[in-house]
């Protein structure tokens, strides 16, 4: 996250103090004790007990320390606490939280992140005791059906990122897969390519992002009156099987799923003395970090995970201060042309 320190160090405290870990009375740690623990400087930890202060949530006094106050309805109301739920630990999430934590900051809402298993290990009845709404980014859309049932029957705010949950009434926040799909097609059809193959990876199960990028993919060719495509099943990546595809149906550009598979691809058409991008052009999506490092350089489709998460904010505290479900929002995705297309000759 991009918080300045010292106010990381106050929400965690926050957070703290509201969950009652630090009770009314209780002594927080003194700015050497901070400084130490966070590994920070005593003015910053200095700084973060200042903003608790100047919050109303503890008094200091030179010389003993620094104290909890009590709770009231102004502090409750002041500190608003969003879960953000996110597959496992691993992932990078930055970006989102780039966006997400700035756009919560202005309502004053301590941003609690955590992973799947938490949903497994609590209750709906924790999640509303402990939390004014959540943010949940879903890595199968099947998992955890029942505590999620059971928020969306007692009405509680929960906001979706990157993949719909159906039936559960949940807004979601994607990016325009779809468009990326027919966004990535267009350009290959500019530079003069014609035979091209979407390639997936050989997961048994197709996300919705995956799905959807696809269908642009294939709407473009099919507007165009191109007849050939290759379908999800059959374009399962081995490296096997995208030579063969290659060889048999003499592909010349391929979209990948994802950079990840776009890469693995790229790899493997070099390590079989084809040329990226003079024999084959190839596109990915997300714009990982690995995407403008490799060689060539990857053109791939970027996803605004930082708007992403800023809209997810701004959504969720519309509904937890209005009471009303917002509705699906679709983030336009971009471009990046780089070194793994180019104009068929």
């Amino acid at each position: 996250m991009s918080l300045p320190l010292y106010q990381q160090i106050s929400d965690d405290l926050k957070q703290k103090i509201v969950t009652k870990t630090f009770k009314s009375g209780d002594q927080l740690p003194t700015e050497k004790e901070l400084s130490e623990t966070y590994s920070v400087s005593r003015i910053t930890a200095k700084r973060a007990l200042t903003e608790l202060e100047q919050l109303g949530l503890v008094s200091r006094t030179r010389g003993k320390g620094t104290f909890v106050q009590e709770l009231n309805k102004n502090h409750t109301k002041l500190l608003k606490r969003v879960l953000f739920i996110i597959p496992f630990e691993g992932m990078s999430f930055g970006d989102f939280t780039q966006g997400l934590v700035p756009a919560l900051k202005v309502e004053n809402t301590t941003v609690f992140i955590t992973y799947e298993s938490y949903l497994k290990e609590n209750t709906a009845d924790d999640i509303k005791e402990n939390f004014d709404g959540l943010i949940y980014y879903p890595m199968y859309t099947e998992d955890y059906l029942d505590i999620l049932l059971e928020l969306s029957l007692q009405n509680f705010p929960v906001v979706l990122l990157d993949k719909q949950i159906y039936d559960l009434g949940f807004p979601c926040v994607s990016s325009d897969n779809f468009n990326g799909g027919e966004q990535a097609a267009q350009a290959l059809l500019n530079l003069g390519h014609k035979r091209i193959a979407f390639v997936a990876s050989n997961d048994t199960h197709h996300p919705q992002t995956t799905r959807n990028r696809y269908l642009g993919y294939v709407k473009v060719l099919k507007e165009q009156g191109i007849k050939f495509h290759t379908t999800l099943d059959d374009s399962l990546y081995t490296e096997s099987s995208v030579l063969e595809l290659i060889h048999n149906e003499k592909v010349t550009g391929l979209i990948c799923e994802n950079d990840l598979v776009a890469l693995q691809t790229m790899k493997t058409l070099q390590d079989s003395h084809f040329s990226v991008p003079n024999d084959i052009s190839i596109i990915g999506f997300d714009d990982i970090q690995a995407a403008s490092l490799s060689n060539p350089p990857l053109t791939t489709i970027a996803q605004d995970f930082i708007g992403m998460g800023r809209i997810a904010g701004e959504l969720l505290l519309d509904w937890i201060k209005s009471g009303q479900t917002p509705k699906d929002v679709k983030v336009p995705i971009n471009l990046i042309k780089r070194k793994t297309t180019e104009e068929l000759k």
